[in-house]
């Protein structure tokens, strides 16, 4: 293997470990939110450059996406959502997340009745959720 080889597969593996590290590091307090009913903060990548408060969201699942990344579904009650900050239903990627604290807060009867629902992985007929890790 010559030296353009291996830089390549250094790469490579470093892309890869970092993502998994920033999913586990996300992944216990997620889970510990969906399974109490708990509130999580959460701040993107772009959401302080564009004045933004931090998103305070109901956690209601959280998923392995058939890409392997962390999704989560869950009530977004505040922060911004294309330029508007708004209440959703919504899924959230995690490779653009800075950080998820939890904090104190209740779900809004219209949130617990989405999470009773449950989510199948889907946004239409594009389901891309490989396997549930809690709820």
């Amino acid at each position: 293997m010559n030296l353009g080889h291996v830089k390549i597969a250094l790469v490579i593996t470093f892309t890869l470990s970092s993502s998994v590290q920033a999913q586990s590091k996300h992944e216990a307090p997620l889970c510990e939110a969906a399974e109490t009913n708990r509130v999580v903060e959460i701040v993107y990548d772009k959401d302080v450059s564009k004045g933004c408060l931090p998103r305070l969201v109901d956690v209601h699942q959280v998923a392995i996406g058939n890409n392997g990344k962390l999704y989560m579904h869950g009530w977004q009650n505040r922060g911004c959502t294309k330029g508007r900050d708004f209440a959703s239903e919504r899924i959230f990627k995690f490779d653009k997340i800075m950080s998820v604290k939890l904090i104190e807060g209740l779900f809004s009867e219209k949130s617990r009745s989405i999470k009773l629902e449950g989510w199948d992985g889907c946004i239409g007929s594009n389901c891309f959720i490989k396997e549930n890790i809690c709820e």
